[in-house]
């Protein structure tokens, strides 16, 4: 059997030709979080949009609920922001979603020609690593965990999650099936293991202060729990998003 590899992209665009890759993509802060959120409160499916326009102009069309951040804040015209915290307290039930962010989706649609895509935040980590580890081995395919970061920086909340992601996924190697690690993989495993308490680690970064800052503390709480979800979001298209038995993620 092929040895996978865990690789780690810093970036959206560092991941690389994804192809024959299965990709995890995080923004913890708060797409990837928010997305786990709407599939809990019953939400059928979510498509995610590269931009507030094409968002807006697709929800409006179809009838979906719109959602979506600018800086942060509500996207002007939206019917909800990105807060998973107000979704949590939601019934999305028979209610699609059309959601575009400042990174999170942008992050999706740029990794849709992987393999297969999830969407992976703290909530549902043992459930999302599982998942992408048995379709690894199923296509005898490397891992890449892509961080979306903050407009097109190093987000130190995505890389801390990587890191967690890696050690969840290291953990469901077996002998003969111990995945090799990149450099970038190593490196987010050692910085989430310098800070395993995600909630203290991330308020030293600037992205979730300024959350705080905007009012938003209490998502950073929400979005720092480990493994209390066990939904996988997984991207699709419309012609196989009936074949599948799992929370479906489109590209609007």
């Amino acid at each position: 059997m092929r040895q996978s590899e865990i690789r780690v992209a810093f970036l959206p665009e560092l991941a690389g030709d994804v192809s024959n890759c299965v990709c995890i993509v995080i923004d913890a802060l708060r797409a990837t979080t928010v997305i786990t959120t709407l599939f809990e409160r019953g939400c059928p499916c979510v498509y995610v949009a590269p931009s507030h326009p094409l968002a807006e102009s697709f929800a409006r069309a179809n009838g979906y609920v719109l959602c979506g951040e600018t800086n942060g804040v509500k996207a002007e015209g939206f019917d909800y922001g990105n807060s998973p915290t107000e979704f949590s307290r939601l019934d999305f039930t028979e209610r699609p979603v059309v959601l575009s962010t400042s990174n999170g989706t942008k992050a999706t649609a740029a990794v849709a020609n992987a393999k297969r895509t999830y969407l992976g935040s703290a909530l549902n980590r043992t459930a999302v690593a599982q998942a992408a580890w048995e379709a690894a081995n199923a296509e005898e395919a490397d891992v890449v965990i892509v961080c979306s970061g903050t407009n097109g920086t190093f987000t130190l909340e995505d890389a801390t999650v990587a890191g967690l992601y890696v050690e969840a996924l290291v953990a469901m190697g077996t002998a003969w099936t111990m995945p090799s690690l990149s450099d970038s993989a190593v490196a987010a495993r050692r910085l989430w293991q310098s800070e395993p308490n995600l909630l203290r680690g991330w308020m030293e970064g600037r992205h979730a202060q300024h959350l705080g800052d905007i009012g938003f503390g209490e998502d950073i709480g929400f979005s720092a729990t480990i493994d209390n979800s066990g939904t996988v979001p997984t991207l699709v298209t419309e012609e196989t998003k009936t074949s599948v038995d799992c929370p479906t993620i489109l590209v609007a």
